[in-house]
């Protein structure tokens, strides 16, 4: 069975999270690190929506779903993410059939609506960390 997981970029010192998730999303891969929540729990065939967070174009919005490949775990320790401060990277996850939304869909438009999201008022607090871990209805609302 699926499980449906919500995948966050945001902005770095460097770089907007819309420029880094378009050229993941090019790549059809999305790195994962050390301390990623659900790192051993993610796998194949799961279903996983695209988060921008930060302050640039497009932030604050889903902007795209995907489903899982392939997980390729890193064995070598010098593969870093550019795009990320140059963390290590520990897998990737290969992606298949992207979908970009026409239009993306800011998170306060649906925030009433998305059970994952505990605490409305500081809806953020729920996307820290790269990944969380979201129900099928959580999916389905954000992927009309």
């Amino acid at each position: 069975m699926s499980s449906y997981y919500c995948l966050v970029t945001s902005d770095t010192e460097t770089k907007f999270a819309r420029d880094i998730i378009n050229s993941r999303l090019k790549e059809k891969k999305y790195p994962l690190y050390k301390k990623t929540p659900f790192l051993n729990e993610i796998k194949k065939n799961d279903e996983v929506v695209f988060y921008l967070a930060g302050k640039g174009e497009n932030s604050q919005s889903f902007v795209a779903t995907a489903k899982i490949l392939s997980i390729e775990t890193i064995n070598n320790t010098a593969v870093i993410d550019p795009d990320n401060n140059n963390k290590i990277v520990i897998k990737y996850l290969n992606l298949d059939n992207i979908n970009f939304f026409e239009k993306r869909i800011n998170i306060k438009s649906i925030l009433d609506n998305l059970n994952f999201i505990k605490n409305k008022k500081h809806y953020g607090v729920n996307l820290v960390g790269g990944v969380s871990k979201i129900k099928y209805e959580d999916f389905k609302t954000i992927n009309k």
